[in-house]
């Protein structure tokens, strides 16, 4: 379980002050990347949909918050599971709601990519995002209330936990 989460911006300041003469700024971002992808490694990682799961929204207009989410997800991020917003939106849509998810403070890891340690882990970074549970208003049951949805996560990973 994650201790806490990567600080790429304070570890560059702590690698830039290392000895010049034996490393040169192209070794040191690569020290960098492969530091947050050892340690970025979070027991569980979540895939959330944007459109209607965290956002009621009517593609590509954003719309309010659906109830809970924000709260529920900021929990599970607080409490180290790995987030990744996975959406169809890209381009301007996608800058959107990466902009409205920040505006509403809701966390997270990732957007539309995989975590550096499961692209190590299986040698491959393939489109589909690589997650132990898909959040998704578009599931086979329809999608539970956020409340219920945080006691499904905590029940079926009290183990990895």
């Amino acid at each position: 379980m994650r201790i806490n989460r990567f600080d790429k911006e304070a570890f560059m300041a702590w690698v830039t002050n290392l000895n010049t003469q034996t490393l040169t700024d192209n070794l040191k971002e690569d020290i960098c990347d492969k530091f947050e992808a050892i340690n970025d490694c979070p027991d569980v990682v979540l895939a959330i949909d944007f459109d209607s799961t965290i956002c009621m929204s009517n593609y590509p207009a954003l719309g309010e918050m659906r109830p809970g989410a924000g709260v529920v997800i900021k929990k599970l991020y607080d409490e180290d599971f790995g987030i990744v917003i996975n959406t169809c939106r890209e381009g301007h849509a996608l800058s959107d709601a990466m902009h409205w998810l920040k505006e509403n403070n809701v966390p997270y890891d990732y957007v539309n990519c995989n975590f550096p340690h499961l692209i190590e882990k299986y040698g491959a970074d393939c489109r589909k995002i690589s997650a132990d549970m898909y959040i998704d208003d578009k599931c086979l049951t329809g999608l539970p209330e956020w409340n219920g949805i945080y006691r499904i996560i905590k029940d079926k990973f009290k183990e990895k936990l």
